[in-house]
């Protein structure tokens, strides 16, 4: 999924500005870390960016989260179907 595609996705499921959520992206983008480990900081930096509250920071996140998931699901599932076909 391309950086486009993740913002207008996470706006439409979010209710948020497409603005906002490329806030969001390079949250994400800057830190290599998406795990656990890296979780609190990024929660931190949308919460402080965006000017919202902790609950709502961590809920962007976990919808930037599920989205991305999907995304790299679908791709692996598309892999091996076009191999399968071969």
């Amino acid at each position: 999924m391309n950086k486009k595609n993740f913002i207008d996705k996470l706006s439409e499921l979010s209710g948020y500005k497409k603005e906002d959520c490329a806030v969001v992206n390079d949250s994400l983008e800057s830190h290599l870390i998406v795990g656990k480990k890296g979780q609190e900081r990024i929660i931190n930096d949308i919460e402080i960016k965006l000017g919202i509250d902790r609950e709502e920071a961590n809920k962007l996140y976990s919808l930037s989260i599920s989205i991305l998931n999907e995304s790299v699901k679908s791709k692996i599932r598309n892999t091996f179907k076009k191999k399968k076909s071969e």
